[in-house]
């Protein structure tokens, strides 16, 4: 039976991974930290509201001997400033995995990523420059197995969805490729379901899944 950690459970693509979680008769205990309630009730659950994502000192008591961690935590670009969305991105993650490799140094981690993620950090784009940077930062970590995953478009199935303007006005559009070229992308639920699989049941050693190969784990 495992102990998962979550982050950033109240994403479109986080709540798709904690509602599976939930339902895995392999998970005993599902420990969630977030800025917010995700609105669940379940006795496998323990919220943490926490303020202080740079700081989760008063938490190492229960992040011992977790087993499973799912990195779901993440803004978008258009939200924040160039600053804060390295911030968000790198440091949150950095500020959690150095105490989680001292209170659970053999867990696995789930990095939920993005496609066009740059590890040689010397793209002109700030999205890709960033995202290679968590990268890094996980793959300088000492846990056994990592895994990250990069999806291309990812397609909504449930009641959270991404915030903004450009995302309502853009999604009919993306509705109508995605049915004719699913390949572009990956549904949040199917998505879940890909990490989950990874994480749970490993059969591969720590390595970077691209939205095809994120697709193909599932066939």
């Amino acid at each position: 039976m495992k102990k998962i950690l979550i982050t950033g459970a109240t994403g479109m693509v986080g709540i798709q991974v904690l509602e599976q979680l939930l339902q895995n008769e392999n998970v005993s205990q599902i420990i969630s930290i977030g800025r917010r309630k995700t609105g669940i009730t379940n006795k496998k659950l323990k919220e943490i509201i926490h303020a202080d994502f740079m700081n989760f000192s008063s938490l190492k008591e229960e992040l011992i001997n977790i087993d499973v961690c799912f990195y779901c935590l993440g803004v978008y670009q258009n939200q924040v400033s160039n600053t804060e969305y390295e911030k968000i991105t790198c440091s949150y993650q950095k500020a959690l995995t150095d105490i989680l490799e001292e209170t659970s140094p053999k867990a696995t981690f789930v990095l939920f990523g993005a496609a066009g993620a740059d590890p040689s950090e010397k793209s002109r784009i700030l999205f890709a420059r960033v995202k290679g940077k968590a990268e890094n930062l996980l793959n300088s970590t000492k846990f056994h197995e990592k895994y990250i995953f990069r999806p291309g478009y990812i397609h909504p199935t449930g009641k959270r969805k991404p915030p903004g303007w450009s995302y309502k006005i853009g999604l009919p559009v993306f509705t109508i490729l995605f049915k004719l070229f699913p390949s572009i992308g990956i549904s949040d639920k199917d998505l879940a379901a890909a990490m989950i699989k990874v994480g749970l049941y490993p059969k591969f050693h720590s390595r970077v899944f691209e939205n095809s190969q994120i697709r193909e784990l599932l066939t």
